[in-house]
Formats: structure tokens, sequence, C-alpha cells
């Protein structure tokens, strides 16, 4: 009996190697479910012994801070400070409108994620109801942090969501609330009164049924800025393509996500064999904005274009069209799908909105699909670069 025990003993002490990975994994994994238990009530204790000086923090730092107000005004065309004094102004209002997408995960590989529209449709919805929030004069915060993609909230301090669940919510990629029924009742909003209880509303950036009508340009100005990555391109071709001459029309044309990426949607615009003659005809209409605009010829007495485009085979076009001075970045098309496509966007975005006009394709009559007439992206540019009617040109390509 002594022998056999002994046996067991050196049996249970000599594990194989397979049996010791598990028994780390169990460990392990015993270890992490400890320290977010910890964590949570720990969360949960904090909230429940200082909510008197929670809710005092919350009233003395709802506004924006002083500094960031000096430092964009250092930075925002003197026409937008009225807008942001107002903005400044209804931030200290105890009801808030939190303007909600996750789509920054959409690119990793585990969490919530919530696909949405393009830069266009998701920018312009967001600003027609950050008007509506200010006209009713609430507060507004983004839970929308884009500093990987190009644009970053100009004022963190005030406007960036911080979920209760805090970094347990940001390592695990989950939020505490939900938006994925796209729904939002703007005329809800604004409705407390002089009532002291603090209230919060959750609303999607594409909402269904809720369309985007006009917003003071500057309301995009105010709300982000361009990171210290894409100022530091921006300039270069700013330089490369000599955008400060004025003398420079932007095209825009977009071919649909089907011709462009593949995608199977009913998003076609251009295709097949028509693609070059309406890249043809896209760079006519552009001449024509050139004329009507007096712009002047560059050196070799052409005129200068700037092509945004959702199409390589575009680019390629255009690269060997020797006609006009045609201007790209040297960025591969990315599909607005995926988070990681907002990037090259938003470089574009910010060159097309620096250009002195706007050529654009609209939707061929046979189009059948969600789109506006005219491409989101393309209005967006146009009403960041402050333009007006006569900058801009539609063209029929189809």
């Amino acid at each position: 009996m002594g022998s056999d025990a002994i046996k067991k003993s050196l049996k249970a002490h000599f594990r194989t190697p397979t049996q010791n990975l598990s028994l780390y994994r169990s460990v392990l994994l015993f270890l992490l479910t400890l320290v977010i238990i910890i964590v949570f009530l720990f969360q949960e204790t904090a909230q429940g012994k200082i909510p008197k000086l929670r809710r005092a923090h919350e009233i003395i730092n709802r506004t924006i801070p002083k500094w960031e107000m000096d430092t964009a005004r250092e930075d925002l065309p003197r026409q937008c400070f009225s807008l942001l004094e107002q903005l400044n102004q209804c931030q200290s209002s105890k009801e808030t409108i939190i303007f909600a997408c996750h789509r920054k995960w959409c690119s990793s590989s585990y969490g919530h994620c919530e696909e949405v529209n393009g830069i266009g449709d998701r920018t312009q919805r967001m600003l027609s109801m950050v008007t509506d929030a200010i006209d009713k004069c609430t507060r507004v915060e983004f839970d929308y942090p884009q500093t990987r993609n190009g644009i970053d909230l100009r004022f963190p301090t005030s406007l960036e969501y911080r979920d209760p669940w805090g970094l347990i919510s940001e390592s695990f990629h989950f939020r505490s609330y939900d938006v994925s029924d796209h729904f939002v009742n703007v005329d809800s909003w604004g409705k407390l009164g002089e009532s002291n209880q603090v209230h919060r509303t959750f609303a999607h950036f594409t909402p269904m049924g809720y369309k985007w009508h006009h917003y003071d340009p500057c309301l995009y100005h105010i709300l982000f800025r361009k990171t210290d990555d894409l100022n530091t391109e921006l300039a270069y071709y700013e330089d490369l393509f000599r955008l400060k001459e004025g003398n420079t029309v932007g095209i825009h044309f977009r071919t649909g996500d089907l011709t462009a990426f593949g995608v199977k949607n009913n998003d076609i615009r251009a295709q097949g064999e028509s693609l070059e003659s309406s890249y043809n005809k896209m760079v006519a209409c552009a001449e024509k904005l050139a004329e009507n605009l007096n712009l002047s010829r560059g050196s070799n007495n052409k005129f200068n274009f700037f092509i945004a485009t959702d199409n390589q085979h575009v680019k390629d076009m255009a690269n060997n069209d020797k006609r006009y001075d045609i201007h790209m970045t040297e960025e591969t098309p990315s599909s607005y799908l995926m988070s990681n496509g907002d990037k090259t966007a938003y470089l574009d975005l910010y060159l097309l909105s620096k250009t002195k006009g706007l050529s654009v394709n609209v939707l061929p009559a046979k189009y059948d699909g969600p789109a506006e007439r005219v491409s989101t992206f393309a209005r967006l540019a146009w009403n960041i670069g402050f333009m007006n009617n006569e900058q801009l040109h539609e063209c029929e390509i189809g």
C-alpha cells in the first residue's frame, strides 16, 4: 500500500506538458476574471462614495475649458466665433445628447462593431443633429474617437463621452448603451425645462429616417481638428499641387461600391466600357467649371485639376491624360466599409475643400438605391470649404 501511494504522489508531481499548459490556462483565466470583478466592484463602490464630488466635477467642467477656447480662436476663422460661443454656452445644459458610433472597432478581431455609412453621409447627418441640439441648447458629446484616422475632437475635455465602465469597456470593446435600433426623436430634445435632473440621450450617427439638413460649415471646424499627421500630409500635397495659387478645380468622381470595391449592392454609378467615357465627361465638366470661374491655365497652357475617386482605374486614366495637369495623392482608394479606409478619405476631403471649385458626377437616371443625387462626400467638402453655388458643377455622365 505504501508503494502505491508513493507512485500516485510522483505522478501527481510530474505532470505531462499538456496537463501543465491546461493548468496554466485555467489559473490565468481565474486571475483575469478575478481582476475584472475587483475593478468592477471598485468602480461600483467608488460611485457610491463620491456622488456629490462627481456631480460637482460635472457642473464645473461641463463647459469648454478657457485654454481650449483660446487655442480654437487662433485656428478658426473669425466668422465661426459666434457659433463657438453658442456651443460653449449650451454645454452647461443638464440635458446631454450623445452621438454614438462604434466604427473604430470594426477593423479589430473582437468586440462590438456597428458599420455606418461613409464620411459624407454620417458626418452631414451628425452635423445636422448637432445643429438641432444647439437650437434647443442641449449639451452634446461624442463617442467617436478617430485619432488614427486623421481627425480628432477639438475639445475632448468637454465633448468626448466617457463610458461608466471605463477601461473595461475600452479593453473589451463594448459600451453600456445600445443604439443599434438607429432610432432618434429630435422633437423630444430640450424639454427638461428648469429640472435639475441630469438626462442623457444616445443617438446613432446615421439614424433611420433622419434626413440631413442645412448646417453652418463652421460647425465641422469647431467640433473637429486635423491630427498632426494629417496636417503634415496636407501641407505636402497643398504645396505640391499649388493649391494656394487658387487655380485648381477639384474633381470628385464616384463610380460606386460595386464598381470600385466589388461590394454587392446597388451603388453603381459608372462601370465597364462606360468608365472611360464617363471619365472624359468628368474632365470636360471640370474644364467648363474652370472657364466659368475664370481660372488661369498653368505654364503648359493646361488647366490644373485635383481628382479624388474611389476607383484605381480612374486614377490610372488620369495619370495618362496629357490634356491637363492632373494631381492625385499616392494613396490607393479604400472602401469606406472598413474604418481604416477613413484615413485616405479625410485626406481627399480636405484637399477637395481647398480647391477653387468642385466638379462632381451626379447619379445616373437608372440608378436604383438610397444614395443622393450629389455625393454627400463632395457636398461635405464643398461645405467645409465655404464655397458658394457657383463653385459646384454637377456633371451628368450617363
